[in-house]
């Protein structure tokens, strides 16, 4: 019995959001032990995309079309900047479930892009759900905590914000890759986070912790990165594979879900941090903005071409596609033969007349 392709892509969704989760839940460990992370991050990044680089080779599997190159590096460069600006951001102070539910921008800054881009009106449901974003990010960043602690909390919303639109160009990059395989996704992802985990260690300096504390415990120090790489590999590889099996609402409906919930449990049972209702109501509505963005989707739109202004259209179709009427129009035959044209048009609901 063969599994439909969204199933597999929801399936994948889910278990990325959890990945995705551990693998800050490690950088929040490291930094408590004063441990590295960036760097050892970087080595682990490394490993992986040469295993991977081994393995396509053996496989014969990394043949791209002129036009999938592109997708496929920038794949790999937001996905790298969204893991630096996570971790970033818990090590700032937001907690892992908040940085999930402020990562969930994507979705509405993707589906606001696609219809400026387009010069479409927003409809109802898309300003509700923007409003709905909005409250519950100004909730979940509780502005009076965020000046009692002298802003530290808020600068780590902040970063999760960015790092929420990173993961908007993540899931259009990937979608956009054609016939590139998840393996190549993910080897793009990590030979780039090679360079983003060791600039931001250098940047970072002693705050991203001490080399020397590595050689004090070297059994622990290897199960660490071993189980550091097992964590980067499968969030980069199944986050790759949902990207291509589903459409991007739906992806980051799923991994917004799943990394909210999973994420406050981590908070609760690794690190002792309640969340205050205040934070869990704007969550909440955050999420209810997702669903509401996805449910305000139309059928898909059909055009797929790889222009500036296709790539619109390729964005307003994952994340606010809306309904369309195919005419085809049969040409005078020509001296040149027979000739079919295929008109799209962009006709609003219910404002057809037969």
């Amino acid at each position: 019995m063969q599994i439909p392709t969204e199933a597999r892509g929801i399936t994948a969704a889910l278990a990325a959001a959890l990945f995705t989760n551990l693998v800050m839940v490690s950088g929040k460990l490291m930094q408590g032990w004063n441990w590295p992370y960036f760097f050892l991050a970087g080595f682990a990044s490394l490993f992986i995309a040469l295993g991977l680089g081994i393995l396509m080779w053996c496989q014969k599997s990394y043949h791209l079309e002129t036009r999938e190159v592109k997708w496929v590096l920038s794949r790999g460069l937001f996905g790298a900047l969204n893991n630096v600006l996570n971790i970033c951001a818990i090590l700032a102070g937001a907690h892992i479930g908040s940085v999930a539910a402020l990562g969930s921008v994507n979705t509405v800054v993707a589906a606001l892009l696609g219809r400026l881009v387009l010069g479409e009106p927003l409809g109802k449901w898309h300003v509700l759900a923007i409003l709905l974003f909005l409250v519950g990010a100004v909730l979940i960043s509780d502005p009076r905590e965020a000046l009692a602690s002298m802003g530290s909390s808020l600068l780590g919303n902040l970063l999760a914000l960015l790092a929420g639109i990173t993961l908007g160009f993540v899931f259009i990059s990937a979608r956009k890759a054609g016939q590139a395989s998840s393996t190549l996704l993910t080897f793009s992802a990590m030979a780039q986070r090679v360079v983003a985990c060791w600039a931001t260690a250098l940047l970072l300096g002693k705050a991203d912790g001490n080399i020397e504390s590595l050689a004090e415990s070297p059994p622990k120090s290897m199960l660490f990165f071993l189980l550091l790489l097992l964590v980067l590999l499968l969030a980069n590889w199944l986050s790759s594979l949902a990207s291509k099996l589903c459409p991007a609402a739906l992806t980051a409906t799923l991994l917004t879900g799943g990394q909210m919930i999973t994420g406050y449990l981590l908070d609760i049972f690794a690190f002792g941090k309640l969340p205050k209702v205040i934070t869990l109501i704007g969550a909440s509505l955050m999420f209810l903005a997702v669903l509401t963005m996805t449910l305000a989707r139309l059928p898909p739109n059909t055009v797929e071409t790889d222009s500036p202004s296709s790539l619109a259209n390729f964005m307003a179709a994952e994340y606010a596609e809306r309904k369309n009427v195919m005419v085809e129009d049969q040409d005078q035959e020509m001296p040149s033969g027979p000739r079919k044209r295929t008109i799209s048009l962009d006709v609003p609901v219910g404002k057809i007349r037969l």
